[in-house]
């Protein structure tokens, strides 16, 4: 895939009158009179507003003709700066507010007299004690964010390129004695260099990335980011990562790599790890079955003599960087163009190392194409 112009990381009204297009259709096809959404990461999906929500609300309301977006007074610039599209505001005074003027009142005003409203399951209790009775659960959005548009695989591409040429520069610096801190020391200011060169209306608040090295004695605990003093000494494996969203889409870039030579107890887990790896990719197309997926790749696991893997094998990106699809036993959903996955497979063995690769990969009508495109064989991934 070629990299997207420029102007293709903003996205246009014409785009969010599509998706707003596809919950109208999912809301009325469950009869429901309005939809509310309230996830702030919706919320950005519909509107291009990313904001950190505290305790003033930001309720956006979606009915057969009208989208309008309930704001804190306080935020009606920030919101006319990025919104995209039709999009009606209405504000409140404060929170909290006196009566008449608070935002329940004006969600009362905007909501129809009549019919059942959808709602998410992430909107808290109090918004749904504000609808009444007549809320049902139901997370559309969610749904449609399942299948990406040609401009969200555009954004997420161009998450992919920055990430892979980040890690690139990440293991560049590592070295016998160089601490964690000092090898990732880069990271945070290139995705800013990227985003202010190349990003037209780039929002700050739409971004949470980061990138990592974990030593071999974190690597078996996936998720140890406490690491950032430790040196980095010859042997591995060493866990390279970098991942998050950047410019309001997500992506993610990991590689298993070893410091000047590969330990001999390193090589069965790590050619482990690529058969789950290798067999995963050889049943990622449309019509395969997620939880299919998971299972072929935790028989090899158990076959080898390890333990359950401690995670799946992928979840989907969009504009989070973990989100609905899976690849996991407890998901039966079928694989569709236009879907996004991580390929992450891993091995884990408590006190000797953890061993994953994971790539941001997009379904094609003909199968699978990788987007973060970076060497993933033991022998390439030798830092010397």
């Amino acid at each position: 895939m070629t990299m997207p112009p420029l102007t293709a990381l903003q996205v246009s009204p014409a785009e969010m009158a599509e998706r707003h297009k596809k919950v109208r259709e999912k809301m009325e096809a469950a009869g429901h009179a309005a939809y509310v959404s309230f996830d702030p990461d919706n919320i950005y999906y519909l509107t291009n507003f990313a904001n950190f929500v505290h305790e003033r609300p930001f309720v956006l309301v979606l009915t057969a003709s009208d989208a309008t977006f309930i704001v804190p007074r306080l935020e009606i610039p920030h919101v006319e700066r990025h919104k995209v599209g039709a999009l009606t505001l209405a504000e409140y005074a404060e929170f909290p507010a006196p009566a008449g003027a608070r935002w329940s009142d004006r969600l009362a005003n905007i909501l129809p007299a009549q019919g059942t409203i959808g709602i998410e399951a992430a909107c808290p209790a109090y918004l749904q004690a504000a609808i009444g009775p007549r809320c049902q659960i139901l997370n559309i959005v969610d749904d449609v964010r399942q299948i990406k548009s040609a401009h969200e695989i555009s954004r997420i591409a161009w998450t992919s390129d920055v990430m892979t040429k980040a890690l690139a520069m990440m293991m560049g610096k590592v070295k016998p004695g160089v601490m964690v801190a000092q090898a990732i020391s880069d990271v945070t200011p290139y995705f800013y260099h990227r985003c202010l060169t190349e990003a037209p209306a780039y929002n700050v608040m739409s971004s949470k990335a980061a990138g990592l090295i974990q030593p071999p004695a974190y690597t078996d605990d996936p998720h140890n980011f406490s690491c950032l003093t430790a040196p980095c000494e010859p042997g591995g494996p060493f866990m390279g990562l970098i991942a998050g969203r950047i410019n309001g889409y997500g992506a993610e870039i990991e590689r298993t790599f070893f410091l000047d030579h590969i330990p001999e107890d390193a090589k069965r887990p790590f050619d482990t790890m690529m058969e789950m790896r290798h067999t995963a990719y050889g049943m990622l197309k449309p019509g395969a079955i997620g939880s299919e997926i998971d299972a072929a790749c935790q028989a090899i696991a158990h076959r080898a003599g390890y333990e359950t893997p401690l995670h799946r094998t992928g979840h989907s990106f969009g504009v989070t960087s973990h989100e609905a699809p899976f690849l996991a036993l407890g998901e039966d959903n079928v694989i569709q163009p236009g879907m996004i996955f991580s390929i992450e497979p891993g091995i884990y063995i408590k006190g000797q190392g953890g061993y994953r690769h994971s790539d941001t990969v997009l379904i094609t009508e003909a199968g699978y194409e990788i987007l973060t495109k970076y060497p993933d064989e033991k022998e390439n991934l030798i830092v010397r």
